[in-house]
């Protein structure tokens, strides 16, 4: 794998897919060290960037590999996507599940002419959790900010959550780990979680399919770019 050794100007790809290998790998240094932040939305921003930059080399790699064209005015050089039937430069576009469809569309085309010594099935649960981690995040501004647009959606981001002192014991899966906020007569103001279930399914969602596309890259790059 000469990509890991050489730089990323000189990647086959242009340097996508290593980038892509250091967002993930920061996403999974930021796991294994996790302080007592809230550290919710970094993690989730590291590994969405992640799954971004391996379609776009895997994408770039089939383009260059079978000389697929791109529209006019586009090439290599300056490679785009094609979104609803529209193309659109590749920096410019975020949208998972776009790259995803799109991804989809060459991959299918180039599937017969694959080597035949890796299983290149796509497993059937990938589209799901695009779209799911895509309708949460269509713009790669969702983890970047504290406010993104939807108040309610906002409120999900942090594992600090409102709660309610009456029944905070009765999960029996972990020990409540609460913060009591007492007025001047010492009545209970307010009851927080510090360890609420923030995002729960799209954090699985984002760390499957970090490593899943992590995988995948590799295998392009092995089996379609010689390692470069």
């Amino acid at each position: 794998m000469s990509y890991l050794i050489t730089p990323p100007s000189n990647h086959y790809d242009g340097g996508m897919g290593i980038t892509g290998c250091n967002f993930r790998h920061a996403a999974e240094t930021l796991k294994a060290h996790a302080s007592s932040l809230d550290g919710v939305l970094p993690l989730c921003y590291l590994h969405r960037h992640a799954i971004e930059l391996f379609l776009k080399s895997v994408i770039f790699i089939l383009h260059k590999k079978y000389s697929i064209g791109f529209g006019d005015g586009f090439s290599l050089d300056k490679p785009a996507i094609r979104v609803r039937d529209k193309w659109r430069p590749m920096d410019n576009i975020h949208n998972l599940s776009d790259l995803y469809s799109y991804f989809e569309v060459i991959y299918e085309d180039c599937k017969v002419a694959l080597p035949e010594t890796t299983c290149w099935d796509m497993p059937s649960d990938i589209r799901s959790k695009i779209d799911m981690v895509s309708g949460t995040d269509p713009k790669s501004t969702f983890f970047r900010y504290p406010k993104s647009g939807s108040a309610h959606q906002d409120a999900k981001k942090s594992r600090i959550q409102k709660t309610k002192f009456e029944g905070a014991f009765e999960n029996q899966d972990k020990p409540a780990k609460l913060v009591l906020l007492f007025g001047q007569n010492d009545e209970l103001i307010e009851t927080y979680d510090m360890d609420a279930d923030a995002l729960g399914k799209i954090q699985e969602a984002l760390d499957y399919l970090s490593g899943f596309f992590y995988g995948v890259h590799a295998a392009f790059r092995h089996e379609l770019a010689r390692g470069s």
